[in-house]
């Protein structure tokens, strides 16, 4: 058990950088985007078509990416302080419990997103690659991809941590890392 935690482990570590750098590389950009739109409108007075939808389907990417983030870190407060306030003797079985949770999460995103088909036999994701987003032209399955990839990426997460507890080892809180 300890040696298919560490495994998994080791995805997870990857994952969790590869997160953290486009979290930070799609904030730069929504920064960069956001000024130059306000560059554009009061400096040339003409505004960009497209800046607005790009600023906010990278968003919808960092939140998708970051509840796993402040999962692995701990930084998801009401969970922690829950678990925190009950006694001892309840607290690993409750540990494993919102674990379970995280992992349902999880496993619900990609689930809902990606196989569970309507009447119609269509995905939902199938059903909005039709689309394309009126300011970009991307298609929108690119965009909503963001919650299978946080879904698939929120289950290994959790997995991970429940490999550990069943190992009899405690969860990975990554809170003392520094930043990237």
């Amino acid at each position: 058990m300890k040696a298919l935690a560490n495994a998994v482990g080791r995805i997870v570590a990857l994952a969790d950088r590869a997160a953290e750098i486009l979290i930070i590389a799609l904030f730069a950009v929504i920064v960069l985007v956001g000024g130059l739109q306000v560059l554009c409108r009061y400096v040339f007075n003409a505004s960009l078509s497209w800046s607005e939808e790009l600023q906010r389907y990278g968003l919808i990417w960092i939140v998708f990416l970051a509840i796993v983030v402040g999962y692995r870190r701990g930084a998801h407060i009401g969970m922690g302080l829950f678990l925190e306030k009950m006694p001892r003797a309840v607290q690993r079985p409750m540990g494993v419990f919102i674990d379970l949770l995280w992992l349902a999460l999880g496993a619900a995103m990609v689930v809902f997103t990606a196989a569970y088909a309507s009447a119609s036999g269509l995905t939902f994701w199938r059903s909005v690659a039709r689309q394309s987003s009126a300011g970009m032209g991307v298609r929108m399955d690119v965009i909503y991809a963001c919650i299978v990839i946080g879904g698939a990426y929120l289950v290994l997460a959790a997995l991970h941590n429940l490999l550990r507890r069943a190992a009899g080892e405690a969860p990975v809180i990554i809170a003392e890392e520094p930043p990237c």
